[in-house]
């Protein structure tokens, strides 16, 4: 039988179900590879809800489906059906995305704030995923590593989306890795710089986020992170300060500059320091993110203000299983 692997996912949410007409009329561009069925069993649309597959330039393919019904992103229902849970764990909704992604994007939509109101009016979502047949397992193909290009798989995804974010009653784009809800303009302002005058559209496919963590006798504590490097094969960034003690736009920038970092391919060894946008000086080590989801991330530390205790830091992981970004 044939298996697809997901390696990426976009989506456009809407406010109700698009005509497949207009879909199909918005990617006229693109060479159609085959229509793919709605799963059979319970909840089998999560993993395809039935729609197109289309030939991606340089190999692999673009699957893109219109699924009549909000984002799943309740954790306790994906737990709780088999198809759901299935979809999560094969990558259907993005192999880095994570139950709970679009709450926490409504929760910080720094980037777009009119975002947070437009999902929540949304009840229906056209999927864009890239991927590739799977090699029947102990095949030779099945001891080779794909070439992936991450990067590019984004980009195309964003391009093949940007028509269908035109159609009437698309209310926003939402690419669940990242947790990042983007307008229209911002979807089209990005896709307009030209090739090679700069880095990709980053802040399109991820999000940085602000939390407060906790408050002890010493100080509260506050988070900036980004989320989405994970779909780059790469680990998160956070920084970790004491309210009034660092300039959060110039942490931001900290942040920013480390991703570029890491997605240029040199990594971000434990000690390593960078100073931050107003010229203050941090030093980076590895850990288990402080904020929801958990995953992997390089921390930043300041090196001249207060810094949370062994005690503190116990603390917040534990806090940080059940607390919301908000």
């Amino acid at each position: 039988m044939t298996t697809f692997s997901f390696t990426q996912c976009v989506t456009v949410l809407f406010e109700g179900a698009p005509a497949s007409q207009d879909i199909e009329a918005a990617l006229e561009r693109w060479p159609l590879a085959g229509h793919a069925k709605q799963e059979e069993g319970e909840d089998g649309w999560a993993l395809s809800a039935g729609g197109w597959v289309y030939d991606a330039p340089g190999g692999g393919y673009v699957a893109v489906d219109v699924v009549s019904r909000p984002w799943p992103d309740d954790p306790a229902a994906a737990a709780a059906s088999r198809g759901l849970s299935a979809a999560w764990s094969r990558g259907a909704f993005g192999p880095a995305a994570t139950p709970g992604a679009l709450a926490r994007a409504i929760d910080q939509p720094w980037l777009w704030p009119e975002g947070a109101a437009a999902a929540k009016r949304h009840q229906a979502v056209v999927r864009f995923r890239t991927g590739f047949v799977a090699p029947e397992p102990g095949s030779p193909e099945a001891a080779k590593t794909p070439n992936r290009d991450p990067v590019y798989e984004l980009s195309l995804l964003t391009e093949i989306a940007q028509p269908v974010l035109q159609k009437k009653g698309a209310v926003a784009l939402f690419v669940p890795a990242g947790e990042a809800l983007r307008s229209r303009e911002q979807v089209d302002a990005a896709l307009r710089r030209k090739v090679g005058s700069g880095p990709p559209p980053f802040e399109l496919w991820s999000n940085v986020r602000s939390v407060a963590l906790s408050r002890d006798k010493d100080a509260t504590w506050l988070a900036i992170d980004v989320v989405g490097m994970a779909q780059f094969g790469l680990p998160d960034v956070e920084a970790i300060f004491a309210e009034g003690k660092e300039e959060p736009e110039a942490v931001e920038q900290l942040i920013r500059n480390a991703c570029l970092h890491l997605v240029s391919g040199r990594p971000i060894a434990p000690g390593s320091t960078s100073d931050d946008g107003a010229g203050r000086r941090w030093e980076a080590s590895h850990g288990a993110a402080l904020v929801t989801p958990r995953r992997p991330v390089v921390r930043w530390l300041p090196s001249a203000s207060p810094r949370p205790s062994k005690a503190t830091f116990t603390k917040l992981a534990a806090l940080s299983s059940t607390a919301r970004t908000g």
